[in-house]
C-alpha cells in the first residue's frame, strides 16, 4: 500500500498524504485484530483477501481506493454500522441507512459493508457500499420509481450511498450480452445516446466479442431518483490475457493526468496473481463515457 502511495505521490502530492492520515484511522481496526495472522488477507475486496483495493477512472485527476473497517473478527451484520461511523457527510446518515439496515436483518452478509473514499486537490468524499443479500427484494420506492430493476436477469448485489444523497446499485448477469445492456442502456436514460457512447468502449475491452457471462451492470441514480450514471463492468481476467495486456489497452485509450494516475497505480512488479479486479466502461445522461477499473495495491 505504501508503496502504490509512494508511486502517486509525484501526481497527487495533498491527496496522497490526506489519504495516510485517513488510512491509520480506517485500517487501524483491521491492523488491531485479535486475529493477526489473518487481518491482511481476510478481505472479499481482492484476490490475495488484502483490505484495500484502489480504484480508477479516467474521467477524474483524484486518488481512490475501498477498505475494510473492521476486523474480521467482527460480525457481519455489525459492520454496516462499523463503516458509517467512518463517513465524513455533513447530515445524520441513519435515515439513508434505514432501509438498508432492515433490507441486512437477519441475513446472510458476503461482506457487510466497504468505505469509499476518494481525495482530489479539492476535497475528500466517502462513500459507503452495503452488502444486499443474495435475494433480498430492492426498496420499494426505488422498484416503484423504477420498474425494470425488477428485471429477473439482473440480481442485485450492493448498493453505494454518497453524501449528496445519491445511489449506486451494483447486479450481476448471468445472461447479459450486448444487445441487452444496449436495451438496458436506453431504457435507464430514455435515449440511445448514451448507449452508442458506451458501445464504443466495450470494443476496446472486448475486442469486438461479446460480453463475457457473468458480467455486471451498476446504474445510478440522484437524490431525487433520476438517472444519472450506468456502468457495465466484469473481471478484467475475463476479457484480457494478463495484467499487462489490461495496462496497454488501457493507457493507449486515455490521456493526460488520469492516464498519468493509472500508470503509476499499475507500474509495480508482478507478484504472480492478477492485480486488475472489474474493469469498465461507463456513460452518464449527456453521453460522456469512461474507462474505470480497480487495482490490488502490490
Amino acid at each position: 500500500m505504501e508503496a502504490t502511495l509512494d508511486r502517486l505521490a509525484p501526481w497527487l502530492p495533498g491527496a496522497v498524504a490526506a489519504a495516510r492520515v485517513a488510512l491509520v484511522s480506517q485500517l487501524g481496526p483491521v491492523g488491531r485484530s485479535v486475529w493477526p495472522e489473518v487481518a491482511w488477507r481476510f478481505s472479499r475486496l481482492t484476490n490475495t483477501g488484502l483490505p484495500i483495493e484502489f480504484a480508477w477512472s479516467s474521467r477524474e485527476t483524484a486518488l481512490r481506493y475501498t477498505v475494510e473497517v473492521a476486523p474480521p473478527e467482527a460480525p457481519d451484520p455489525e459492520r454496516l454500522h462499523l463503516a458509517a461511523r467512518q463517513l465524513d457527510w455533513p447530515h445524520d446518515p441513519q435515515p439513508a441507512l434505514a432501509p438498508w439496515q432492515a433490507l441486512q436483518q437477519d441475513q446472510t452478509l458476503r461482506f457487510g459493508a466497504w468505505l469509499g473514499v476518494r481525495f482530489s486537490s479539492a476535497d475528500r468524499a466517502t462513500k459507503l457500499y452495503i452488502d444486499v443479500p443474495p435475494g433480498a427484494a430492492l426498496p420499494s420506492a426505488l422498484v416503484a420509481a423504477h420498474p425494470w430493476l425488477r428485471s429477473p436477469s439482473l440480481h442485485w448485489r450492493m448498493a453505494g450511498l454518497n453524501a449528496d444523497r445519491s445511489l449506486e446499485l451494483y447486479a450481476q448477469s448471468a445472461d447479459l450480452d450486448r444487445h441487452r445492456l444496449l436495451d438496458l442502456c436506453q431504457g435507464f436514460f430514455g435515449t440511445p445516446a448514451p448507449g452508442t457512447a458506451l458501445s464504443r468502449h466495450l470494443d476496446l475491452l472486448c475486442g469486438g466479442q461479446d460480453l463475457p457471462r457473468p458480467s455486471g451492470l451498476s446504474v445510478v441514480f440522484d437524490g431525487d431518483l433520476r438517472p444519472r450514471a450506468l456502468t457495465w463492468f466484469c473481471f478484467a481476467k475475463a476479457v484480457f490475457r494478463d495484467d499487462e495486456q489490461v495496462r496497454q489497452t488501457l493507457l493507449c485509450a486515455v490521456s493526460g493526468a488520469p492516464a498519468e494516475i493509472y500508470a503509476a497505480l499499475s507500474a509495480a512488479p508482478p507478484d504472480g496473481r492478477w492485480r486488475h479486479g472489474m474493469v469498465g466502461a461507463g456513460v452518464d445522461a449527456s453521453a460522456s463515457h469512461w474507462l474505470q477499473c480497480g487495482l490490488r495495491p502490490t
